[in-house]
């Protein structure tokens, strides 16, 4: 039958920082395409383990940690002047999910032993990205200031199972996240 994985808490908010580096197409007004990576410093994960869907004797933790890189087409539109200019952002490309940290704990005081049944596991997921934000084109001094709104889609991940005997596979679902960020470009 096997185990199921139920949620009971996740962590909602993290920071990122990230780095792009963007060509500009001179034949189109306003088009730019370039590499963007992102580091999404490591959330957590907790639940219960329903042994053999009978009994709720363990709960579970673990940690994900993201790494997305993408391929970017950015759009620039100027605004009433040249001082300001609204920017579109879209990108797909591989997210490194790197998943740790399994742990589980018998709520039973002890009677039901903890299975181990996972290992880390990094894997490459499909991910894609998309924002939308307002420019300041000579904020400090030359130098354009940028900020927005950026949604990203992150992938699903899984576990690797510590041995070929088990008959569940833990998977991390979907993972998303929404983000405001502030750039600059030099």
């Amino acid at each position: 039958i096997g185990d199921t994985f139920t949620i009971t808490s996740h962590q909602d908010s993290n920071a990122l920082v990230g780095l792009g580096y963007f060509i500009s197409d001179k034949n189109s007004m306003g088009m730019s395409y370039g590499l963007n990576g992102f580091y999404l410093p490591s959330t957590s994960v907790s639940g219960e383990v329903i042994q053999e869907d009978l009994f709720t004797n363990l709960v579970y933790r673990y940690r994900v940690t993201h790494y997305p890189v993408y391929a970017v087409a950015k759009s620039t539109l100027p605004l009433y002047s040249n001082k300001s200019a609204l920017t579109l952002d879209i990108g797909i490309g591989p997210n490194f999910m790197y998943l740790s940290g399994f742990k589980e704990r018998s709520i039973d005081n002890g009677i039901t032993l903890s299975d181990h049944a996972y290992l880390r596991h990094t894997s490459a997921t499909f991910s894609a990205t998309a924002g939308i934000g307002f420019k300041l084109n000579q904020i400090l001094g030359n130098i354009p200031l940028e900020c927005g709104y950026r949604f990203f889609y992150l992938g699903q991940g899984r576990f690797k199972p510590r041995t070929d005997q088990l008959l569940t596979s833990l998977r991390t679902g979907s993972a998303y996240a929404n983000a405001v960020l502030c750039s600059i470009t030099v």
